[in-house]
């Protein structure tokens, strides 16, 4: 999804500032104000996630990206990334959740999941006691591993990384233990478990809970009014570095 930055107030005073423009350098002066003013929105976008986010991770850091203005859009645009670098939508986008509230999309190790025995309408939330990494979030090599042993991994670079009975597997999963979805008549409540060998014996622990439902989530990241704002606070300034540029630029021309 994307946030449009358009110029709000009347242009024909600015016009009026523009003497002895073409319409072609008008449009691209106001077209170079826009895109960098929706830099500046993006700037304030970030700072908003530093404080509305609980340790943003890098990619939330990043999930922004810009589509300037043009001659003939008059249009700037502040967008939010996928995972696949393409327009983001609720399933796509990293902080979708938190722009807009509400319910949450399915993340891409979910349906790896679903392969391997989570129900359509069960969701992951992690386990009470599980250790989450700096971010808060699950850890990335323990989501890799339990997807490996349940054999729904995605291939990597031309190989396999589901769990295989190589000595190096053997050796990994006697490390992390073993990871299972209980069965229906097991009575274990729905998720992921981990058993592993301690000094005590075997234990048996859930580390990742399946609930019903999608998670909802409060706005966090109000971004249209966050982009709006710094639109307001920001285009008059970059229209006045943008004009002045071009009056330099028209003037050096016509002292040729």
């Amino acid at each position: 999804m994307t946030v449009t930055i358009k110029v709000q107030a009347d242009l024909g005073p600015l016009r009026a500032m523009a003497e002895g423009f073409s319409n072609r350098r008008w449009r691209t002066t106001v077209a170079i104000a826009l895109t960098q003013t929706a830099k500046q929105a993006q700037f304030e976008v970030i700072k908003t996630m530093r404080t509305a986010f609980d340790r943003p991770t890098p990619w939330a850091l990043n999930s922004t990206f810009i589509t300037p203005a043009t001659e003939a859009s008059q249009i700037a645009k502040v967008g939010l990334k996928a995972r696949d670098r393409q327009v983001a939508s609720r399933d796509t986008a990293y902080i979708y959740p938190q722009v807009f509230g509400g319910q949450r999309g399915r993340k891409a190790f979910e349906r790896r999941l679903m392969q391997a025995g989570m129900r359509p309408n069960e969701f992951v939330v992690p386990a009470k006691d599980l250790p989450l990494d700096a971010y808060g979030n699950i850890e990335t090599k323990l989501i890799r591993q339990i997807l490996s042993q349940l054999k729904v991994a995605e291939d990597e670079a031309g190989y396999s990384a589901n769990r295989t009975n190589s000595v190096r597997s053997r050796r990994t999963v006697s490390k992390a233990g073993t990871f299972f979805i209980p069965s229906r008549r097991s009575g274990l409540p729905r998720g992921v478990y981990q058993r592993r060998k301690t000094s005590f014996g075997w234990a048996t622990r859930l580390v990742m809970a399946f609930v019903v439902g999608r998670p909802s989530y409060r706005v966090r990241l109000p971004l249209q009014n966050v982009v709006d704002q710094a639109a307001s606070k920001h285009f008059s300034r970059q229209f006045g570095i943008a004009l002045e540029r071009s009056r330099a630029a028209l003037a050096a021309r016509n002292a040729r």
